[in-house]
């Protein structure tokens, strides 16, 4: 929606409404990003959860007496590189919404408090104020 509305906001020169159109991209940008990271913790959280109870499920064999060859048998023989290459995974993820995040806030900012003067001067009337 941002992005539309401040597209047709300069094509027909609307300098008012393109500076209002940046405080519609600052909330978008706070609202998604913070709910897609909040969602890539989780998925962290899973991981991390799921590595701790296969430690815990083989010290416990231990404790009991398992030998090691036959400790994959007791719990879920987690694939530690699988697991690790999921870590990665979501940092990377992480790092993409992170830099879009900043990207959308800083621009949406900037229209937002200077939009007005920006398409006065470059579009309509050549002047920062008409």
């Amino acid at each position: 929606m941002w992005a539309v509305g401040t597209v047709a906001t300069l094509v027909t020169a609307d300098a008012a409404m393109f500076q209002r159109f940046g405080a519609l991209g600052t909330a978008a940008s706070i609202l998604f990003f913070t709910d897609r990271l909040a969602k890539i913790e989780r998925g962290r959280q899973k991981s991390v959860e799921k590595l701790l109870h296969e430690y815990g499920v083989e010290l416990m064999a231990i404790k009991q007496g398992t030998p090691a060859q036959d400790i994959p048998q007791e719990g879920y023989a987690v694939d530690f590189l699988t697991e690790e290459r999921n870590f990665d995974q979501l940092r990377d993820q992480a790092e993409i919404f992170n830099i879009l995040n900043v990207l959308l806030l800083t621009v949406a900012t900037f229209q937002w408090g200077f939009g007005d003067r920006i398409v006065n001067k470059l579009i309509t009337c050549g002047e920062w104020v008409c």
